[in-house]
């Protein structure tokens, strides 16, 4: 199924010439909720609600918050391995971008950079949470679960839950509303241009 610029911009690029710093220690250690075990795919997929039709898809069971730089799930399982198995699923989705499989397990968090579906190794927890989404911090590092940031984001957090064929109906229409946007794009570009022939006077 392909995918319109529209609904995935540019992800979060994590240099890899930065491994000296991979004992980083991860930031916020003395929130409130850092001893729960705590596992997030970040994405650079912007549409929380299609993130939630492809995790359904996928049988990733979560919750999925849109942010500035794109859209993440907190899965509802985080035992060792589920993480892994999820970020391989999603990055393959995705294919062309890298995603970020994170999880803090008794108060330390490590990250692992994934590109079409391959582990490509761990990244710095500090240089990967410094440059990420301000909500993205707060969740991984305890200062914040997500059903407090439903409360306050209501219209960010969506549900992957919902059956194969919804999810399917969710990733139509937003297909749909791509091919719609993008024809308005284009015909407002054909509309402001004077000479869409290319012609012109001196």
């Amino acid at each position: 199924m392909s995918q319109s610029d529209d609904s995935f911009p540019e992800g979060v690029e994590i240099p890899d010439d930065l491994s000296g710093l991979d004992n980083a220690a991860p930031q916020g250690e003395s929130g409130r909720h850092v001893e729960e075990a705590v596992s997030a795919i970040f994405t650079p997929v912007n549409n929380g609600r299609m993130l939630a039709a492809v995790c359904s898809l996928n049988e990733v069971q979560g919750r999925c918050i849109e942010t500035s730089a794109g859209a993440l799930v907190m899965l509802d399982d985080t035992e060792p391995g589920n993480s892994a198995r999820a970020a391989q699923a999603l990055s393959a989705f995705v294919k062309t971008q890298p995603i970020l499989q994170m999880d803090r397990r008794a108060g330390q968090i490590s990250i692992t950079r994934w590109l079409a579906g391959e582990d490509k190794g761990k990244v710095p927890p500090g240089l990967a949470l410094d440059n990420a989404p301000g909500v993205l911090e707060t969740l991984m590092t305890g200062v914040q679960t997500v059903d407090e940031l439903a409360m306050t984001h209501p219209g960010k957090v969506f549900e992957a839950r919902m059956s194969k064929m919804a999810a399917f109906k969710e990733l139509r229409r937003a297909s749909k509303d791509a091919k719609k946007r993008y024809k308005a794009m284009e015909k407002n570009k054909r509309d402001s241009d004077p000479n869409p022939d290319g012609s012109g006077s001196d």
